[in-house]
């Protein structure tokens, strides 16, 4: 196994840009899955609209299976390549073949046919995701520097989902103004989205082997799995995550999964949609550095806070944007869900930069209390969570349209199913969201306290040394 670089020190400016580029394909291939599958197998290839939505909800639940295995299964291999390494391989191809039948159909297509494949895409995330997360989580012990390394990941998921939002408006304008006009989830579009991630895996991949090896494994040892998960429910700054992270999830599924339908029956912005869309990952881009350099000042848990808090406070002006503004000014509505998406944008990077640097600290935690190094897995768990929740908020939301009489294949929907609309994209995740953000407002773990179990799990670790040291001189 590759011995990479002391993990108590500084990486290199291209160690982070060459580990964080990584998730530039999953960005692509990740917004499309969320915003433009709904609307496509249901709007362009005229599946049910509440079928598509248990559809993806069975699948997004798969990985209630696959995630533990995998993350339970990483942290157990031991390669001349590395834990981590092989996994994201074989993710890879499993993506690059899952992309191409997801977003390139045959003319026909059946519910099975959009099962299978979403499912697959989803085990492809999970082969890549997990190994992925708890290597950059291993890269450093330091509190800063974890930020560092979870901010370059987010700048290029960043990156990756404003090339998604612009795939599909270069492609209709090059299929010319009447495939323009029909919105992102085109054939077209989509086509386009599914190759370009095709070919930017095996290159984002070659990229990261070449150029990041992984920290040597401490020393550890193996745990029962159910006594590791008594360990883990006992975990008090692990049980504030969750709880935040269940809550984000649902917000945030039940909002984006209704985000296209929202732009285009109940704002009618038209073209303007996909701007929306765009600004608010380009404000996602500059506001990263921002985050990262507040998580350092004043803590992860709160640079969070500041940014929800201030987030919810520009979203909860959606209502009156569309029902106050429109009726009298339709003009506006367009300037002024900008300005909210711009906030929006600009925040958005805090939680899932200061985040993952969260659980990094976590891990440090848990090591300490199971004498096991499972980071893999511990990501894995809350991948699976978060997950879950993912797949309840697409549950709901689109069955519940499906049941208020909404029809994504016209635009003369019922006022009593725009309302619906409205709550599904805005109301509903704006209290979820506001529990998430307090929750995590009273994370305990300061910059100090992880100094401190950093200390303490480094003597731990130098005692086991020593202890197994001395048995093999006795010997």
């Amino acid at each position: 196994m590759d011995a990479g670089p002391i993990s108590s020190k500084k990486l290199s400016g291209w160690q982070i840009v060459a580990f964080g580029q990584l998730v530039v394909p999953m960005a692509v291939i990740g917004l499309p899955i969320a915003v433009y599958i709904p609307a496509f197998y249901s709007g362009t290839l005229g599946l049910d609209l509440a079928v598509v939505g248990l559809i993806l909800t069975l699948a997004r639940l798969s990985d209630v299976v696959t995630d533990p295995i995998v993350g339970r299964l990483s942290d157990r291999t031991h390669t001349r390549w590395g834990r981590r390494r092989p996994w994201l391989v074989v993710g890879v191809a499993v993506m690059m073949i899952s992309s191409v039948m997801l977003f390139m159909p045959p003319v026909a297509v059946s519910n099975i046919y959009l099962f299978s494949w979403i499912a697959a895409i989803y085990l492809g995330y999970t082969l890549i995701e997990i190994p992925y997360g708890a290597w950059g989580a291993e890269l450093s012990q330091d509190y800063a520097e974890r930020n560092r390394i979870t901010g370059s990941r987010n700048i290029f998921a960043l990156i990756g989902l404003l090339v998604a939002i612009s795939v599909p408006i270069v492609a209709g304008a090059m299929a010319g103004d009447a495939a323009a006009n029909e919105g992102a989830a085109t054939r077209g579009s989509m086509a386009a989205l599914g190759l370009l991630t095709v070919g930017l895996l095996p290159i984002c991949l070659f990229l990261i082997l070449r150029s990041v090896k992984e920290p040597p494994v401490s020393h550890s040892s193996d745990i029962a799995f159910f006594k590791g998960m008594r360990i883990v429910m006992r975990n008090g700054p692990l049980r504030i995550v969750l709880i935040a992270t269940m809550l984000g999830a649902l917000a945030g599924s039940i909002n984006v999964g209704v985000a296209i339908f929202f732009f285009e029956h109940v704002a009618e912005l038209g073209k303007g949609s996909s701007v929306l869309i765009f600004a608010l990952f380009l404000a996602g881009v500059v506001g990263s550095p921002f985050w990262v350099r507040i998580g350092n000042a004043i803590g992860k848990h709160r640079g969070i806070g500041v940014a929800g808090f201030s987030s919810l406070a520009a979203f909860s002006f959606v209502p009156i944007v569309i029902y106050v503004v429109k009726p009298a000014y339709p003009e506006l509505v367009f300037p002024a869900m900008l300005c909210i998406t711009l906030i929006q944008g600009f925040t958005m990077g805090a939680s899932p930069i200061l985040g993952q640097s969260i659980l990094a600290d976590v891990c440090d935690l848990d090591m300490i209390k199971s004498g096991e190094q499972r980071t893999a897995f511990l990501f894995s768990f809350l991948a699976m969570v978060k997950k879950i929740f993912e797949a309840i908020g697409v549950g709901i939301a689109l069955p519940l349209l499906a049941w208020s009489g909404f029809n994504p294949q016209v635009m003369t929907n019922s006022d009593t199913s725009k309302l619906a609309l409205t709550a599904m994209y805005c109301i509903v995740p704006l209290l979820l969201w506001l529990i998430s953000t307090t929750v995590i407002w009273q994370y305990p773990i300061t910059h100090a306290r992880q100094a401190r179990l950093r200390a303490a799990l480094d003597r731990r670790i130098a005692r086991k040394e020593a202890e197994n040291t001395e048995t093999i001189v006795r010997m």
